[in-house]
């Protein structure tokens, strides 16, 4: 009669084995609650004089317990990279937009490379915290922000199956930047020259390397006017001001969405580089970074329109600011000819965020509520507006004025009643 199989949940006979003295490993055989049965073994843990084996059997059972424990088919001696291989299953399920798995992808990398080999029962708290560091350290905070994230994600997952206790990512110091830059937005007389400068500047624009330095030439170095007028940047960046709408979601704007009638444009695309694609016009009701929208448009932006719709050749994704072969316009290539520009302009720290904190600047200077400034971003929350995108610090006159004159009309009243009491 065979023998019957282990009940889900337990562990058989442990065998010890010395392997020099004072050193040994402990083998066993266990059923996890999804019924399958595995094989493990432990060693005498590092540093410890193991007389019997008795402590090699202690790690041993801690690691069955832990497998045991599990509710599906990971359990505490899965890897880390076979978590993240089924955490990314589970995106791909859920739907996750292409840049999303694309940026996860990359920082699954940094986490394969330094901990991909690791169990999940042996994973602390005190081990990842040391990574994220050292991850902040070499790839930047940014980057150890969004491996967190990942990580926490995956835990997470693992936490809800019951494959671990707790989630180890959820006590880690959250990394940050050792230099925070200010938020800083253009004046008005900035941007109104900027636009001017993109026409009619005469300051040489040489191509740049590393750090915005310029790269010499043996070719005569265009200028300004005649670089943007080139790549098709003056327009772009016309839009940028007119809107403060994200990159991908200008290069996303298309013909049929635009009204120049009613001075309206509405976004319900946005260009993205898709796996296997390329690049391509994606519309996502979920997608926080491509709010369903309509935009009014300033007058100086229309009377760019009206002109650029006579010029421009039709192109198949009927997109306002194609490629110049005609294509959806790739934002990193978009990236490099502004950084170019910027450069020869003195005006390094202008990015396209910029353009998007100038905007809510403008509007809130014009005492325009913070809901309709979030409404124009696109962004879920009028609190990350204010927070994030509004210049702060700035010398307050008002301020001054309104202080002045309640002490002044708080002397004044003093003054009048000592007089009555006289």
């Amino acid at each position: 009669m065979a023998r019957p199989p282990m009940p889900p949940g337990t562990w058989g006979h442990i065998k010890r084995t010395q392997v020099s003295p004072g050193r040994w490993y402990a083998d066993g055989r266990c059923r996890a609650e999804n019924g399958r049965t595995r094989r493990m073994r432990r060693y005498t843990p590092e540093g410890v004089v193991d007389k019997t084996g008795a402590a090699a059997e202690r790690v041993l059972i801690a690691a069955l317990r832990s497998a045991c424990e599990s509710t599906g088919d990971l359990d505490g001696t899965t890897t880390i990279d076979e978590l993240w291989a089924a955490y990314r299953v589970g995106l791909v399920d859920a739907g996750r937009a292409p840049r999303t798995l694309i940026r996860y992808d990359e920082v699954a990398k940094f986490i394969s490379a330094q901990l991909g080999g690791w169990r999940l029962h042996e994973v602390s708290t005190q081990m990842l915290e040391t990574f994220l560091r050292s991850v902040a350290e070499v790839n930047g905070a940014g980057n150890a922000k969004t491996t967190r994230s990942v990580l926490s994600g995956m835990f997470s997952m693992a936490t809800r199956l019951g494959v671990v206790k707790t989630n180890p990512v959820r006590d880690t110091k959250p990394p940050t930047s050792l230099k925070k830059k200010p938020t800083r937005a253009l004046e008005p007389e900035q941007l109104a020259k900027l636009l001017t400068d993109l026409r009619e500047s005469t300051i040489p624009c040489p191509a740049v390397g590393k750090g915005g330095v310029p790269l010499p030439s043996k070719y005569r170095v265009p200028t300004v006017a005649e670089y943007c007028a080139s790549v098709d940047l003056v327009d772009v960046i016309t839009m940028f001001a007119a809107t403060g709408v994200r990159t991908s979601e200008l290069i996303g704007m298309t013909w049929p969405n635009l009204d120049l009638q009613t001075k309206t444009i509405t976004l319900s695309e946005k260009a993205t580089r898709v796996p296997g694609v390329g690049l391509a016009l994606v519309s996502r009701d979920d997608d926080p970074k491509n709010t369903h929208r309509t935009l009014a448009l300033p007058d100086f932006a229309v009377t760019m329109l009206r002109a650029r719709k006579l010029a421009m050749p039709p192109n198949a994704h009927q997109v306002l600011f194609p490629s110049s072969a005609g294509t959806i316009r790739d934002a990193d290539a978009l990236n490099v000819q502004w950084r170019r520009v910027r450069a020869a302009l003195g005006l390094d720290w202008v990015t396209g965020h910029t353009f998007r904190r100038t905007v809510a600047s403008l509007l809130d200077e014009s005492k325009v509520g913070a809901r309709i400034t979030a409404d124009q971003l696109g962004h879920a929350s009028p609190s990350m507006t204010m927070d994030k995108y509004m210049s702060r610090g700035k010398v307050r006159p008002e301020v001054a004025a309104i202080l002045d004159r309640a002490v002044r009309q708080t002397a004044s009243t003093a003054d009048e009643q000592q007089g009555l009491a006289e």
